[in-house]
């Protein structure tokens, strides 16, 4: 039988948290035997996969597996080599750090139902608990207005690492996607706009420990990789870049 839901997450260089992440997971997992959990190691350099391969082993949960490659592509290229290696009815990524609660996946798969993609969505969260970082803030602010102005996509966030797809929608989208860094959550949802699907917001907050965390995203030195991003994304939509072929598998 398939499962409902298969859930990526990409890892890298997170030796420091991958025992918590590990346990974190299988837990959810065996209480939650119709998902299918892909732990996706990004050429981590660290021993991130060694110790996410030590605790799986030892739990022996059927449903939780590690995927690994090398070297580093980047967190686009983690999440598409998942996809490609799922089988759930439903597809859904998340920050390999657990930023967000695993209980939102049981959210993402009902509303799955009636949407075609669903995305998590910070804004009214931070509206109401604040968030720490206020320099990020301000930078994720700009950026989206950037999104907004270069793109034309009216979503209130982009960027959260927490979206769900039905297989038929991924199947046509990320034959299409070029970006595997930062823009690649950009990418797909000006390609979902484009053609055509459906995408419902859901408010989502993250840990209160993430909250605090910096990133491996270095804002103000990344700032200008990020725009430049976004102009090769319209101008591939321009040049006719973005066109569906008849092989429909992500």
């Amino acid at each position: 039988m398939h499962p409902s839901l298969t859930i990526v997450l990409p890892v890298y260089n997170e030796a420091g948290i991958a025992r918590e992440v590990a346990t974190r997971v299988t837990s959810f997992a065996e209480s939650h035997p119709s998902y299918e959990f892909l732990l996706v190691d990004d050429g981590s350099i660290d021993a991130t996969a060694t110790i996410l391969c030590g605790i799986l082993e030892k739990e022996g949960v059927p449903n939780v597996s590690l995927l690994r490659y090398a070297p580093h592509r980047g967190k686009g290229h983690a999440i598409l080599f998942g996809f490609q290696r799922s089988s759930g009815t439903f597809v859904c990524f998340t920050d390999g750090d657990l930023a967000y609660p695993l209980d939102y996946l049981d959210r993402i798969a009902a509303e799955l139902k009636e949407s075609e993609i669903v995305i998590g969505s910070r804004s009214r969260c931070r509206a109401s608990h604040g968030d720490p970082n206020l320099r990020r803030r301000f930078l994720g602010i700009g950026y989206n207005w950037l999104v907004r102005l270069l793109l034309g996509l009216p979503y209130a966030d982009t960027q959260a690492g927490l979206k769900g797809f039905r297989r038929e929608s991924a199947e046509r989208l990320f034959p299409l996607l070029r970006s595997t860094g930062f823009s690649f959550d950009v990418e797909l949802l000006f390609l979902a706009k484009k053609l055509g699907l459906r995408i419902r917001e859901m408010p989502v907050q993250p840990t209160r420990e993430h909250s605090y965390k910096t990133g491996k995203v270095k804002l103000l030195r990344d700032s200008a990789g990020m725009l430049a991003d976004l102009c090769r994304i319209r101008a591939r939509d321009w040049l006719g870049i973005y066109h569906e072929g008849p092989t429909r598998t992500p």
